[in-house]
């Protein structure tokens, strides 16, 4: 499993274009052609469907699934895409199951957030999204804040809201409570999986949020990216066992004289290939916070050590 799909948005020497750029970067390296084709729908589960649609994300994933729950009125989460094309497609996608009730965020990342404010004004829907995701997207008119344990009814559907930070403060889990499917944004991906980056993200709560999809009676995980995982608790407990063994390989670099993240990062990372290691070491970071707040590694904010016995 790599461990660089979907990150987190910052980085330490990313320069004025943040993540995207790194993003973009990656992109041309991984020579990935840009296909103009309309979004694709498909049913996922009663009265929920996925559309599709191209955003600039990272390689391999090339779409983020927006999610549709209801059936006559319904909601839209994660419209990521900025690309009118996919805008139109989505659209007409939605006339045909009914009315639009809101545009909903699992988090403010640009390939999930994208589309939202022109999808909100081709529709008279409102934006709802939790405290945190609105903060972060000042500029977007988030009409209502989710919280915690909410309850959303729509078009036959109850929907539980779940808040479960870590990828992102403010990132949200939409448990379908009938089928006990749950639209995962970035916890979780169907293509590749999910990185953790420490300007925006914070790895140990990232953990628990997996553990509490866990506790939750999780069915089948609705990704962002990628197909439907029809057995959620096992791909929750892959991802706890492989964020264990990658905090292993970290700590295991460690020695008792400090070394750079450059250095640790190709130690610990010795199975990715090195033109992703800018992306690695974003990962490395936030693995090296929770050791140094577990109290196994101590740093002076730019070497690492293995804390003393």
């Amino acid at each position: 499993m790599s461990d660089l799909v979907t990150p987190a948005r910052g980085s330490r020497n990313a320069g004025a274009g943040g993540v995207e750029a790194i993003y973009a970067e990656v992109r041309r390296l991984a020579g990935v052609d840009v296909v103009e084709e309309a979004p694709v729908v498909t049913e996922v589960g009663p009265g929920i469907a996925a559309v599709a649609v191209r955003t600039p994300t990272l390689p391999p994933a090339a779409h983020t699934a927006c999610y549709l729950v209801g059936t006559g009125e319904l909601i839209a989460i994660d419209p990521g895409s900025p690309y009118p094309d996919q805008h139109d497609g989505l659209t007409a996608a939605i006339a045909a199951r009914g009315r639009l009730v809101a545009v909903v965020l699992t988090h403010h990342h640009g390939d999930h957030a994208g589309g939202a404010a022109a999808l909100a004004d081709a529709l008279g829907a409102p934006i709802w999204a939790h405290a945190e995701t609105a903060a972060a997207l000042p500029g977007l008119p988030v009409a209502r804040h989710l919280e915690d344990d909410e309850v959303l009814a729509v078009g036959g559907r109850t929907v539980h809201v779940l808040h479960t930070p870590g990828h992102a403060v403010g990132h949200l889990c939409f448990r379908d409570q009938e089928s006990a499917a749950v639209i995962a944004g970035d916890m979780v991906a169907g293509l590749g999986t999910i990185l953790i980056d420490p300007s925006g993200g914070h790895m140990a709560t990232y953990l628990a949020s997996l553990e509490r999809l866990l506790a939750a009676r999780t069915g089948a995980l609705l990704p962002a990216h990628g197909p439907v995982i029809e057995d959620g608790p096992a791909k929750l407990r892959e991802y706890l066992a492989h964020r264990r063994m990658r905090e292993a390989r970290v700590l295991g670099a460690l020695d008792a004289a400090p070394r750079g993240a450059a250095e640790l990062c190709a130690l610990a990372y010795a199975d990715t290939p090195a033109f992703l290691w800018p992306l690695a070491e974003r990962s490395l970071l936030a693995h090296l916070v929770k050791l140094v707040e577990d109290g196994a590694a101590v740093t002076d904010g730019s070497e690492w050590r293995r804390a003393r016995a």
